[in-house]
């Protein structure tokens, strides 16, 4: 089951002087690429974690080279990517002219400003019938109780008990959000003091002593 918040709008944006309210899904964790990969691999086990890759980076290569060129991109049962521009020059996006005298259709630099994601229905149809969403009081706190040094701590004690930590045993330990606990990994391996490091890559990427 999925959980959502009730936000509200602030006033004055809206259609209404008072602010709108609205539903807000309640997101707990922001997967990374390898985690990605994964959860593709465990759903599709013929495609190995290497091809999904290598589809996955070739997909952003095709994009990149396409979608300049005028062309959108469909992808059944995800939707249509396609680009979106805006001036390059300041004052043509404020729409102030430097000259009188020119025109304002006259031509200016441009530049992407993202890319359009436009979902495919049929995913709007099957997440709605295989999911209910419920509503909680108020976004819990993502906080963990142990302090930086607690969590370092816990991991070393569990490294030295088993060996390695995950990365999900690092999360579970430390009661942070995978997407959370990846970042402050990364930051503990950085300090040559904090006595943790990485190995491996990928799937297989856990974290030891450095000794």
């Amino acid at each position: 089951m999925a959980n959502y918040v009730i936000k509200e709008m602030p006033e004055g944006m809206g259609n209404g002087k008072k602010g709108r309210i609205f539903p807000k899904m309640q997101v707990y964790t922001e997967f990374d690429y390898e985690k990605v990969v994964e959860l593709i691999h465990t759903n599709s086990p013929a495609f190995s974690q290497a091809t999904i890759r290598g589809v996955l980076d070739t997909l952003g290569v095709v994009m990149k080279d396409y979608l300049p060129m005028g062309h959108t991109m469909k992808i059944d049962n995800l939707g249509v990517f396609s680009l979106a521009l805006e001036f390059a020059d300041e004052k043509a996006e404020t729409g102030t002219q430097q000259n009188a005298s020119e025109p304002k259709t006259k031509y200016r630099h441009v530049k992407v400003k993202g890319v359009n994601f436009k979902v495919d229905k049929k995913l709007i149809k099957a997440i709605n019938k295989e999911n209910s969403f419920e509503r909680i009081a108020s976004n819990p706190s993502p906080r963990s109780p142990y302090s930086l040094e607690e969590r370092q701590q816990r991991a070393l004690q569990h490294i030295d008990k088993h060996g390695f930590i995950t990365l999900q045993e690092y999360a579970n330990l430390s009661r942070l959000s995978y997407s959370t606990a990846s970042r402050e990994l990364s930051r503990l391996v950085a300090d040559p003091n904090s006595g943790i490091k990485a190995k491996g890559a990928g799937s297989h990427k856990v974290w030891v002593r450095n000794i």
